[in-house]
């Protein structure tokens, strides 16, 4: 008989305390994962990681205000936030909040990997920055920080910028995003699309986007102390259909950094644009059609208004740019000037290989304008010369021998003019050569240095002259036209055929002076000196003229029919001053060089 206990109760305990072993595991199992849910959700919440990167470089940030996690599922944070720059670019991400996949094993191999990333809320940002500080140099780490952002979908785009143009309104996209901290950027995006949304510039509104798709590869390998990237590859595809608004816009950007604003106004139109890159240059398909109502240029108390339109394509390495005004108006404040049926200008590029970097130039063609009536000039130099009959026409020309290199010219040229200087019937022909490639614009301002003007077939009769078939060419080494008050200003070179002008300004009161004969056969002369006319008349200053043993040098005032000269002469051995007033004239032989320089002190018509 046996006096044991039955299987069963002896297996009870054991089965107990097997039941108890587990649960404490399960609890200490479930504290663990509290524990380290908690550790890794306050390590989420005290910016452990962007600490870290910190650390190691100033170029990259990643940063966000608060998060949790439930692992294993995703990571949610808000007001998540990614920032690289290199030697002169500052690139921002923010995303009101983020869910991401992350993997703890990577992090323990210092990279912050995340897949299946949804960032919602987003705006982008790439704006110049400042040449960073060089710190002290020190060879690259080698184990640096990396982020590595995969399948990244991009929901509810807000704003995106390239300053100083941003957009604003609706998209979507989806890429991912690589960075080697200090050392390398590489970005894939994928697709983005973009759709009714409005750009800005500084503020100014540019136009509306109606639809905007992009997909991009950025890929940026930097030096190790912030100087230019070592490696910088740029490929992409863009098409956009916008409406663009006044192109105010247009002018501001062209301003930037420049002294006087260029005012454009008024424009408005549409493009459609397809872009493809290629190694940081455009490529075979890209493509822009463009076209606006009239757009208004303002200089001064003049106006240019014209209807634009631009075209553009490429084909294998070459591409071509047409940028058209037609018709072009030139208005005043009287009313209309001029009008120009066409102005264009085209770009022109060219690259051996697609990768090179492509040889650019330009050509410009201006059409004949139609004829301009020069009686309009009356009201500028009406008390100098007044106009009583004449039409002129304007024309560019483009002299260079091959499309990359251009030379462009406008032409200004008049029929036969009839006018009076001074009480006197002067008839004539004028060709103006302008060299484009120096016009400047300077607010109110046109420089128009290297400007040419040819007088030809000038004829008139004085009291003690006549003047047939003179000739005279002069080259402005630099001038300025102002177009509020109207005045222009040169400092200029000169060649006549003959003396005709200078005898005469000095026989407007009598004949020439005896000791001043031989100016009747001198030939070909040369003339240096500074020239302002506008309202108040024709003045010249530092006058210097040559030919054939004679010498003259002075000032000259003409206003409102009224002539004042002072010259000093100088004919082989013989000195003589002359001075030529409304009413007088004077000859002085006698210290000649001395009752000149004191009259040349004094101003013109102070007795």
């Amino acid at each position: 008989m046996s006096n044991g206990a039955p299987p069963s109760s002896r297996e009870a305990p054991k089965a107990r305390a097997r039941r108890r072993g587990w649960r404490r595991v399960l609890r200490w199992t479930l504290g663990a994962f509290v524990l380290f849910e908690v550790l890794i959700n306050v390590l989420l919440n005290v910016g452990f990681v962007s600490g870290l990167l910190k650390r190691e470089t100033e170029r990259t940030r990643i940063e966000w205000s608060s998060g949790w996690w439930l692992w294993p599922g995703p990571v949610h944070l808000r007001d998540f936030s990614v920032l690289q720059r290199d030697a002169a670019t500052l690139w921002q991400v923010k995303a009101e909040s983020v869910r991401a996949r992350v993997s703890l094993v990577q992090f323990l191999s210092r990279r912050v990997s995340a897949h299946e990333v949804v960032a919602q809320g987003v705006r982008a940002w790439a704006r110049p920055a400042p040449p960073l500080e060089q710190p002290v140099t020190h060879p690259p780490s080698e184990h640096p920080w990396q982020i590595i952002l995969d399948n990244v979908e991009l929901e509810d785009v807000r704003e995106l910028a390239w300053e100083p143009v941003r957009y604003l309104g609706t998209g979507n996209g989806r890429g991912s995003l690589h960075v080697i901290a200090g050392q390398r950027l590489t970005v894939d995006l994928e697709a983005l699309r973009l759709g009714d949304g409005l750009l800005e510039m500084e503020e100014r509104r540019m136009g509306r986007v109606k639809e905007l798709t992009a997909a991009v590869n950025l890929d940026i390998l930097q030096r190790p102390r912030g100087d230019e990237p070592r490696h910088k590859r740029f490929d992409g595809t863009f098409g956009a259909k916008l409406d663009v608004d006044d192109l105010g816009w247009v002018g501001a950007l062209l301003s930037r950094g420049k002294e006087h604003p260029l005012h454009l106004s008024q424009g408005a139109g549409h493009v459609d644009a397809e872009v493809h890159v290629r190694d940081g240059h455009f490529a075979e398909g890209s493509r822009v059609d463009a076209s606006g109502a009239a757009l208004e240029l303002k200089l001064g108390p003049a106006r240019v208004r014209a209807p634009w339109s631009v075209k553009g394509a490429m084909t294998g390495t070459e591409g071509q740019l047409q940028l058209r005004f037609a018709p072009v108006h030139l208005e005043g404040e009287h009313g209309r000037v001029m009008e120009v049926p066409e102005v264009q200008l085209t770009l022109h590029s060219t690259a051996a290989e697609p990768s090179d970097k492509p040889r650019v130039g330009y050509s410009l063609h201006v059409a004949k304008s139609r004829p301009v009536d020069l009686k309009m000039l009356n009201a500028w130099i009406g008390k100098t010369f007044h106009v009583e009959s004449g039409h002129a026409t304007l024309e560019g020309t483009d002299t260079s021998p091959s499309k990359q290199d251009s030379r462009v010219s406008l032409h200004a040229e008049t029929n036969l003019v009839e006018g009076k200087w001074s009480g006197i019937r002067v008839l004539g022909k004028t060709r103006a050569d302008v060299d484009a490639q120096r016009v400047r614009v300077h607010g109110k301002v046109l420089a128009l240095d290297g400007t040419r003007l040819d007088i030809d077939h000038v004829s008139a009769d004085t009291k003690y002259q006549q003047i047939r078939a003179w000739s005279g060419s002069f080259h402005l080494t630099r001038a300025r036209l102002s177009l509020e008050p109207v005045e222009l200003e040169a400092d200029f070179t000169a060649t006549f055929a003959n003396s005709a002008p200078f005898v005469a300004m000095l026989t407007t009161e009598k004949k020439l002076p005896r000791f001043l004969s031989p100016m009747l056969e001198a030939k070909d002369w040369h003339i240096t000196g500074h020239a302002r006319m506008g309202d108040a008349g024709l003045q010249l200053r530092g006058l210097h003229a040559k030919a054939e043993g004679l010498e003259l040098e002075g000032r000259l005032d003409t206003a409102r029919g009224s002539t004042h000269a002072l010259l000093l002469a100088k004919t082989g051995g013989l000195t003589g001053a002359v001075e030529i007033a409304p009413g007088k004239s004077q000859v002085q032989l006698k210290g000649a060089q001395r009752w000149y320089e004191q009259r040349l002190a004094q101003p013109p018509g102070q007795d």
